[in-house]
C-alpha cells in the first residue's frame, strides 16, 4: 500500500508539503489488527498508485486548459461527504466519498475537468489564501504524530494528531457562484472535447447529485460549494447531445485503473462495505484487489495473503501487489518475509519515495546490522530528492544511522526532521550536537552550518 500518513508544514508551499500516503497503512506497525490506525475524517491521504494515475490523467487536462506552467497536486481527503475542490497552483482536493460515488472514470474525469476549469478561469485566486490558512494549522501536528507512530510502532500519536484536524477541509472548502460554476462546466466540456474524452460523465454526475439532493432532506456539501441549478444541468445535457464524441468512453486502460483505485480506497476505508460491494462471485481484478485489502484490514492475514499470491501469479510485474504483500506481512510481524516483497515493489517502482520509506522501515525493524546500512542507502535518495516532503524519511534515517553508531549523522537527520516540524529548539540542539560529532565530515558540516544559519534567522537570534 499502500498507505502512509504524513502532513503539512508551513515551511514550504502547500502543494509540496501535504504528503499523506493515501490509506495510511504503509509504515505503521501495530501489536495487533485491532490497533491499526483508523481513518479519521479530515485526514489527507496519498498513495503512490493513486497519485501516479490521477496526475497522469489530470496533467492532460491541464495541458489542453493552457496550464502548462502547473503540475497537478492531488490530495485525497477522508470524508463521507461528496465533494471536490481546486486551488491555485494546481492543487486538486478530492473527498473520498466523491470517488466512491463515481460509477466510472468518465464521471471522475468530467468533474476533474470542471475543477481545472475553475483554476484556468481564475475563480479561486482571491480565495486561495483563506483555504491555505484553514488547512495548514490543523495539519501541522500530523507531521510529528505520523513520524512518532512510524518510529515507535504506536499509532496513538498519529490518531491524536488527526483528531484535531477533523472537518478542517469542509470548513475551508471553496464556494463558487452560479456564474463561475457554469463557466467551469463549459470549460470542462471544451477540455473533454479536445482530449476525445466523453462529456457524458459530467452530465451523469450532475444528474446523480441532483437525485441525491432530491432524495435527502439534508443539503449535500457539493451543492453548496458547487451550486447546482436546472439551467446548469440542461446546458451540460445540451452540449453532450451535440458533441462529436457522443457515445464514446475513455480507454479501457483508464477505466480499469480507475475501478482498481476506487476498489482499493473502499477496501482500506470501509472493509465491510468493500466485501459487500465486491463479493467472491466477482472475479474482476478490482474486486480481487478489494477483497484482499478488506480481509487484511479485518485482520484475516492468511486469507488476504492467499488472495494476494494469486494476484501475483497472474500479474507478476505489478509493484502494488508486492507492496501490499509486504505490508500485510510486515503488519503481521513477518518482517523477514516482508522485505523481499517490498524490495520487488521498489525494484518495479524505483522512483517511488513512499515504497522506499516502507522498505527502509522494514529493514530497520529487522534489527539486523547490515539492514541498517541498507536502510540508509534506501533513504538517502528520498531525503536528497524530497528534503521537505517526508519527515518520516528523516526520522527513519536518524534511526538507521543511530543503530549503525553514526551518531553525528543521526543528529543531523533529526535536526532536519525537527526543522520540518518547526520545532526550532530541538532542531538547534540536534544541529549543534551534529556539529560537534561531524568534524571530520566536511560535506555534512556544511549542511549543519546552513541549518544553524536558517534556525538563527527563524528564532531571531
Amino acid at each position: 500500500m499502500p498507505f502512509l500518513a504524513m502532513g503539512i508544514t508551513r515551511r514550504s508551499p502547500l502543494r509540496k508539503t501535504i504528503m499523506v500516503l493515501f490509506f495510511l497503512l504503509s509504515g505503521f506497525v501495530s501489536e495487533s489488527w485491532a490497533s491499526l490506525p483508523q481513518f479519521k475524517p479530515g485526514s489527507v491521504l496519498l498513495d503512490d498508485e493513486t497519485d501516479a494515475a490521477f496526475k497522469q490523467w489530470i496533467q492532460k487536462i491541464f495541458t489542453v486548459a493552457g496550464l502548462k506552467q502547473y503540475q497537478p497536486h492531488i490530495y485525497v481527503i477522508v470524508n463521507p461527504e461528496v465533494n471536490a475542490a481546486a486551488s491555485v497552483g494546481g492543487n486538486i482536493f478530492i473527498y473520498s466519498e466523491f470517488l466512491m460515488k463515481c460509477d466510472n472514470a468518465d464521471q471522475f474525469l468530467g468533474v476533474m475537468a470542471h475543477e481545472v476549469g475553475h483554476i484556468a478561469g481564475g475563480h479561486i485566486s482571491r480565495m486561495d489564501a483563506a483555504l491555505n490558512q484553514a488547512i495548514v494549522p490543523a495539519a501541522a501536528a500530523v507531521i510529528l504524530g505520523g513520524a512518532l507512530a512510524l518510529a515507535s510502532g504506536n499509532s496513538a500519536p498519529f490518531e491524536a494528531a488527526l483528531a484535531g484536524g477533523a472537518h478542517v477541509f469542509e470548513r475551508g472548502m471553496l464556494k463558487f457562484s452560479r456564474t463561475q460554476e457554469s463557466a467551469a462546466d463549459q470549460a470542462a466540456l471544451t477540455y473533454l472535447e479536445k482530449l476525445g474524452w466523453p462529456a457524458e460523465g459530467l452530465s451523469q454526475f450532475l444528474d446523480k447529485i441532483s437525485k441525491m439532493q432530491g432524495a435527502s432532506s439534508r443539503i449535500d456539501p457539493y451543492t453548496i460549494t458547487h451550486p447546482l441549478t436546472p439551467d446548469r444541468i440542461q446546458s451540460v445535457h445540451d452540449h453532450t447531445r451535440k458533441c462529436s464524441h457522443k457515445g464514446r468512453t475513455v480507454s479501457s486502460e483508464i477505466e480499469s485503473k480507475f475501478q482498481r483505485i476506487k476498489a482499493k480506497m473502499m477496501a482500506f476505508l470501509d472493509p465491510a462495505r468493500a466485501l459487500a460491494t465486491y463479493p467472491a462471485s466477482d472475479v474482476s481484478l478490482a474486486a480481487r484487489y478489494a477483497r484482499a485489502i478488506a480481509l487484511y484490514r479485518q485482520g484475516q492475514f492468511t486469507q488476504a495473503l492467499s488472495l494476494i499470491d494469486r494476484l501475483l501469479k497472474d500479474y507478476p510485474k505489478d509493484p502494488y501487489f508486492y507492496e501490499l504483500k509486504g505490508q500485510v506481512l510486515f503488519e503481521n510481524g513477518e518482517i523477514e518475509k516482508a522485505i523481499p516483497a517490498l524490495q520487488s515493489a521498489s525494484s518495479l517502482r524505483p522512483h517511488s519515495p513512499l515504497i522506499k520509506i516502507m522498505l527502509a522501515h522494514a529493514l530497520i525493524e529487522r534489527k539486523f546490522p547490515p539492514g541498517f546500512t541498507e536502510a540508509v542507502k534506501v533513504l538517502l535518495p528520498v531525503t536528497q530528492k524530497h528534503p521537505q516532503d517526508f519527515p518520516m524519511a528523516w526520522r527513519l534515517l536518524a534511526t538507521a544511522y543511530g543503530r549503525s553508531n553514526q551518531l553525528g549523522e543521526a543528529s543531523l537527520a533529526l535536526a532536519e526532521e525537527a526543522l520540518l516540524r518547526e520545532d526550532y529548539r530541538s532542531a538547534m540542539s540536534q544541529a549543534n550536537r551534529a556539529k560537534s560529532l561531524l568534524k571530520s565530515n566536511p560535506k555534512a558540516l556544511t549542511r549543519v552550518e546552513d541549518l544553524l544559519s536558517q534556525l538563527k534567522q527563524k528564532m531571531g537570534t
